[in-house]
């Protein structure tokens, strides 16, 4: 990567000062005694060798370790540098921010401007979360990592995809919120607690999925509410075998009804040529009619039970609406309300005659599909 090696090479000539010259207020030399001015020099000029020569694991390191013994803001950003080279965005996000809050008023327009631009280019990577907890002084997870105490000033860095955010406090009913964070994208996240004395009022009420998840578990229903939970399904396949029971009965209505005209005209042909007279060709043409006012007899019969079938299935459908929401209470209705994908759908396979150019219904195949 010779392009992103050298825009490196430049940010380090940029941040690189002199250990003697870092970045922190005078009271902090103080703090620390020479031993520990000597190794963070130390650690500082090996881990800028390290990066130059490409080892950014080991510059990373060194970095960091300087970093523990001396919180400076040129440090942070070396560090951040070499995280940004690995790709671990959220980690250079964070030094990078930390090291352009903490920048000293002498520090150069372009020291500005480099880390800035490190900054910008992690913060593409990464998603930024905007606390906003009650009450104060709550103790703040983001997944795996414990923030510290609310109010929480500064946005918080977490990698593209679900976080779970966590607060507790004593005396308050614990809360999770699950977030889910894009790339260069940054929100709001509001928590706020409530105490344990008004918890119970507060659940009593509809449970609502707002991606809040309470530590204490919620009151049961009385004893019995599941036993008395009755199910939906036969209310479905009744409903569906009722219109089934409809369309079947319409189909062979109008199939009998093209049978008997077609029957009547064979009729009109025959008392034209003198009716069942006895001479052969009149015996087949007899016998015709009698076989097609047959086929429309049995049409209209299975029509008729089609129609018996799909009334006494609507009953049915009804009497198991009712008893399904008999037995549930309010709570256990809101509970246990589901998504139904896709509907009943009644199917009609008709296979017909095909030895006669009228419409006949030789077969039929009849059936349900959907999903609960």
């Amino acid at each position: 990567m010779p392009r992103t090696r050298s825009l490196s090479s430049f940010f380090l000539s940029v941040l690189a000062l002199s250990v003697c010259t870092l970045a922190v207020p005078e009271r902090a030399f103080a703090q620390t005694g020479a031993s520990e001015t000597g190794r963070v020099t130390e650690l500082f000029k090996s881990g800028k060798a390290a990066f130059a020569k490409g080892d950014l694991a080991e510059a990373e390191r060194l970095f960091a370790e300087a970093l523990a013994i001396r919180k400076s803001s040129d440090i942070a950003a070396n560090l951040a540098q070499a995280e940004l080279e690995q790709q671990k965005y959220r980690k250079a996000a964070e030094h990078f921010s930390w090291a352009l809050a903490n920048l000293l008023p002498s520090a150069s327009d372009a020291q500005r401007r480099a880390v800035e631009a490190g900054l910008s280019r992690s913060r593409t990577e990464v998603g930024a979360l905007r606390l906003e907890i009650k009450p104060d002084g709550s103790d703040v997870l983001v997944g795996s990592d414990n923030l510290g105490k609310s109010p929480i000033a500064a946005s918080v860095f977490v990698d593209p995809g679900e976080v779970i955010v966590s607060v507790k406090h004593d005396g308050f009913v614990s809360l999770e919120k699950r977030v889910v964070a894009g790339k260069g994208t940054e929100q709001a996240v509001e928590l706020t607690l409530t105490p344990k004395d008004g918890a119970s009022a507060e659940q009593s009420g509809p449970v609502v999925d707002s991606g809040l998840h309470s530590s204490t578990q919620l009151p049961s229903d009385e004893p019995g509410a599941a036993a008395s939970h009755k199910s939906l399904v036969p209310a479905f396949v009744a409903t569906g075998v009722a219109v089934a029971g409809g369309v079947v009965g319409l189909v062979f209505t109008l199939s009998a009804n093209s049978k008997e005209k077609k029957a009547d005209e064979l009729r009109d042909e025959l008392q034209a040529e003198g009716g069942c007279n006895g001479s052969a060709s009149s015996a087949l043409a007899c016998a015709e009619l009698k076989a097609r006012r047959s086929r429309v007899d049995s049409s209209r019969n299975v029509a008729v039970g089609a129609f018996i079938a799909g009334g006494v299935a609507a009953v049915a459908a009804g009497y198991f609406y009712w008893d399904a929401l008999r037995h549930r209470s309010p709570a256990a209705a809101q509970r246990g309300r589901r998504t139904f994908v896709g509907a009943l759908t009644p199917s009609l396979d008709v296979e017909g005659d095909r030895g006669s150019n009228a419409l006949s219904i030789g077969s039929v195949k009849l059936g349900l599909s959907g999903s609960f």
